[in-house]
């Protein structure tokens, strides 16, 4: 007398199940069938850009329940490209396959920035850390893909300014639940480069912000976005200063002059449980700099200076030639490494041309070519695993993601440290190395069909039963900005 009640349980459940699969699948800014749709969009008519604001009509959406489907939504896009869709460029030269990607990802007409795939969602640290080259103006493209990449850019940090005007707390992650509805959610722990991401993209459109290390070439297009940054900050810069306030005072120990050892936070490398780490003191400094750059708390030079002593001395590890990676116990008695100290170069904490600073640079760099983490592509973010720092979700679907796979971000950055040292001392075996690392990564994107964000230990596309690297991000861009670079030093 029971199968009845079993049999619609099992209906149920399935019917449930099926639901929210097609949730996740129609609330993905880049399926085919989304009901996401833009609130604040942008438009070149006529050789102008215009903006049109209608993030008021944004509704969030924070209850429990909404959070609990946003992360679920996030998981079904995970296990979706691991074993059903990983689309690839046919494309059978580096620039075919650059162009794809950038058909692909950098698209006015969808909703966000996104580094693609699985990560539907919009982490806004992108904007700052993997897409800060987007508004470079010396690299390449037609005028059609430039104004591209700037409205994109645009109207993605447009979209994260209005969700968070409205959500009293920042996070990590920005979901969409709903046609103009968000979820506003932290992928593991508070995050350290939220602001930082939203700050330095105003910035950027501004033209504050010069979106790449240093001049290398001429500028080959106009910015066209710097009326748009001062009606962003006219309309959102309260909330700024208040995300500011409220970020500052979470995240900083006011007796080490510090970011705090007792909260964990996410930033670039999120997957890894860390204890005030090097990059999240760097972000603390950048952020704090680009709120004074844009009006949001008074401009204090000395405290920036003296905040930057204390991380030196508190985190350079002379005898090892490298920055220690965070101010756990374990990372202090193992003098750990971690390649996210590149973050020094795109924030201008440090300038390998400055004579002051430079043996920063040349030191790590002794410290990568020792030890092997620039091979066999640059770079991994240390030569060992490192499993049990991770959080569980990452340890069970991809132990190695967060410790010895090579992050092509982080790789590029590495070629562009190259690039300054050839640059600062005229030693030819760093243009030679920069020179190999790219050919390398060329090889490697027309095999893949794509730029993959993650590579294995042996220089293939990242994956494991339960995980697979994006194919064809939109991180091609700072290969883009190095390639340029290298090409400026002289390189073929």
């Amino acid at each position: 007398m029971f199968r009845l009640p079993v049999r619609l349980l099992a209906a149920g459940s399935s019917i449930l199940a099926a639901g929210s699969v097609a949730f996740a699948y129609v609330t993905n800014p880049f399926s085919r069938f989304t009901i996401v749709r833009n609130t604040y969009t942008a438009r070149f008519v006529g050789g102008r850009l215009e903006t049109v604001d209608h993030n008021d009509r944004l509704v969030l959406r924070q209850h429990p329940l909404w959070r609990a489907l946003a992360y679920y939504t996030c998981a079904v896009n995970v296990l979706r490209t691991r074993y059903l869709t990983s689309p690839r460029s046919g494309a059978t030269t580096v620039d075919g396959v650059i162009s794809d990607i950038h058909a692909l990802r950098f698209d006015p007409e969808r909703l966000l920035l996104i580094s693609g795939d699985q990560f539907s969602a919009l982490f806004v640290r992108n904007l700052g850390v993997f897409y800060y080259p987007m508004l470079d103006r010396a690299i390449p493209g037609d005028e059609s893909d430039w104004q591209a990449r700037q409205l994109v850019y645009l109207q993605t940090v447009g979209y994260a300014l209005g969700v968070f005007a409205r959500q009293p707390e920042l996070t990590t992650t920005i979901v969409a639940t709903g046609p103009r509805a968000a979820t506003c959610v932290d992928i593991y722990a508070y995050p350290s480069d939220t602001l930082y991401g939203m700050l330095y993209a105003v910035a950027a459109l501004a033209g504050i912000e010069p979106a790449r290390p240093v001049a290398y070439g001429a500028d080959r297009h106009e910015l066209a976005t710097g009326e748009a940054a001062a009606d962003l900050m006219a309309c959102y810069g309260p909330a700024l200063a208040r995300h500011y306030a409220t970020y500052r005072e979470t995240v900083l120990d006011p007796a080490t002059g510090l970011v705090r050892t007792d909260r964990p936070l996410s930033g670039a490398k999120d997957i890894t449980r860390r204890a005030s780490a090097f990059y999240d003191n760097v972000i603390l400094w950048k952020t704090t700099q680009l709120a004074g750059r844009l009006g949001l708390v008074p401009v204090d030079e000395a405290a920036q200076a003296a905040l930057k002593r204390r991380i030196l001395a508190t985190f350079w590890l002379p005898e090892q030639g490298h920055f220690l990676e965070d101010l756990s116990p374990e990372a202090i008695r193992g003098g750990y490494y971690s390649s996210d100290w590149l973050i020094v170069l795109a924030t201008g904490f440090l300038d390998p041309a400055d004579p002051a600073e430079r043996d920063y640079f040349t030191r790590s760099v002794q410290h990568i070519r020792a030890t092997g983490v620039a091979e066999p592509l640059a770079v991994k973010y240390q030569v060992d695993t490192r499993a049990h720092r991770q959080y569980p979700v990452v340890r069970l679907a991809a132990p190695s993601y967060g410790g010895d796979s090579v992050w092509s971000f982080w790789g590029m950055e590495y070629i562009k440290v190259l690039l300054l040292l050839h640059r600062a001392t005229g030693e030819d075996g760093y243009l030679e190395e920069a020179g190999r690392q790219l050919a390398a990564y060329g090889t490697a994107m027309v095999r893949d069909g794509g730029f993959p964000e993650v590579y294995d230990t042996a220089g293939r596309m990242l994956t494991t039963p339960l995980y697979r690297s994006i194919r064809q991000t939109g991180w091609v861009i700072g290969f883009e900005q190095a390639r340029e670079m290298y090409r400026a030093a002289g390189g073929h």
